[in-house]
């Protein structure tokens, strides 16, 4: 997506995305190892449009529609930055400031490329 990004493609908006794997039907890690999705209870990949929309949702293996609340919950926190204060998992969980998911991690880094490459009309 950075590249495409990067080398000016248009595009109508971006889309980011999470894979998740449920283990012992309770706990909900974020881009599980191949061992943990081995050892998982079910997995899930969404992706969401710049908008927050839910774009793609794909399940593996039974679970409930709590289960699925969650997931799809914390998949919009990792996506988009929205719902219940993010996790701490990794840097592009929260984005650098704080909020906008790996949306605000697109703009963020776009931004300080656009920044670098008009640098030289100072």
């Amino acid at each position: 997506m950075l590249a495409l990004l990067s080398a000016a493609m248009p595009l109508a908006m971006t889309t980011t995305s999470a894979l998740l794997a449920t283990m012992d039907g309770s706990k909900i890690i974020q881009s599980p190892t191949i061992r943990e999705i081995y050892q998982a209870t079910s997995l899930h990949v969404l992706a969401f449009t710049s908008h927050g929309e839910l774009l793609v949702a794909e399940s593996e293996v039974d679970f409930n529609i709590n289960d699925w609340d969650l997931i799809f919950e914390k998949a919009r926190r990792i996506c988009c930055g929205v719902g219940e204060a993010a996790d701490v998992d990794t840097m592009l969980d929260e984005g650098e400031d704080g909020n906008g998911g790996l949306t605000g991690f697109l703009r963020s880094t776009l931004e300080g490329k656009v920044n670098s490459d008009l640098k030289w009309r100072e």
